[in-house]
């Protein structure tokens, strides 16, 4: 979709990968989709911000943690 106006498109440099992740990748849990990239906790570049976002700009290294939202 395109970047909305309180949205921070970033370009995943790295990402962390847990134990629970592996469990999903073998479907040790039962409940695994695929196809499935595994991760999350992502470290990342600012390729492009919304129109309302102030605290970052193109360029930043960012890190994004598992739960993302507004507050």
């Amino acid at each position: 979709r395109n970047t909305g106006p309180e949205d921070v498109y970033i370009k995943v440099l790295f990402c962390g990968v847990c134990h629970t992740d592996t469990h999903q990748a073998k479907n040790h849990l039962g409940m695994s989709k695929y196809p499935m990239v595994p991760g999350h906790e992502v470290v990342g570049e600012v390729v492009e911000v919304g129109s309302a976002v102030s605290k970052f700009r193109v360029g930043d290294v960012v890190g994004v943690g598992l739960v993302v939202g507004k507050d």
